[in-house]
């Protein structure tokens, strides 16, 4: 890998970990609420799923630039189990 990948994958490493960090922040709020008594609104948990398929997007981003160069570390298995989900 040269260094602009490494960049581009350095660039999606930090999407996952601010969109995971922000849906955190976001659910934090409610640790005072008794598990089984906590319900969120139909927003929540929109605004949830979209930051977690955000963020699975960006970890297939860095799985395709890797790929893209020679595969790197990633297990044949991996690559075969998101070969379609990748393109």
């Amino acid at each position: 890998m040269d260094a602009t990948t490494t960049q581009e994958a350095a660039t999606e490493v930090c999407k996952v970990l601010d969109t995971l960090t922000a849906l955190s922040v976001d659910l934090e709020c409610h640790r005072s609420v008794h598990p089984e008594r906590l319900v969120l609104s139909a927003r929540q948990v929109r605004h949830s799923c979209d930051t977690i398929s955000e963020a699975v997007g960006a970890l297939k981003r860095i799985l395709q630039i890797t790929e893209a160069h020679g595969g790197g570390l990633i297990p044949e298995a991996t690559l075969s189990r998101f070969g379609r989900a990748l393109d």
